[in-house]
């Protein structure tokens, strides 16, 4: 059973992709409340691996796993719960998971 297990904890590892995405957050009005209260609310989702805020360029980059969280979880949980203003930069980088890296070395 622990060998069943094991192997489809491995397998998830390597088909599981990493997102890395920037937002422009509009409104926040103090660099240690407001921010953290977003970096905790993208915390709380199942699957967000990394979040920064920068209070100064009003910009938040996340990296989450793409089989939990998506660019409309992301919004609509800011939306929902904060009064900020949120657009999604357009600078969308996948980090390849182990899997396609093999694929791609032997075809």
């Amino acid at each position: 059973m622990n060998k069943i297990i094991s192997s489809f904890v491995i397998v998830s590892c390597l088909l599981a992709g990493t997102i890395s995405e920037s937002y422009k957050i509009k409104g926040m009005h103090c660099q240690y409340g407001c921010a953290n209260k977003v970096k905790a609310l993208m915390n709380d989702l199942d699957g967000m691996q990394k979040c920064e805020v920068d209070f100064d360029k009003s910009l938040m980059t996340v990296e989450y796993d793409n089989k939990k969280v998506n660019e409309t979880l992301i919004l609509s949980t800011l939306t929902e719960q904060t009064t900020f203003e949120t657009q999604k930069v357009n600078n969308k980088q996948e980090k390849q998971s182990l899997w396609s890296k093999l694929k791609g070395i032997f075809g």
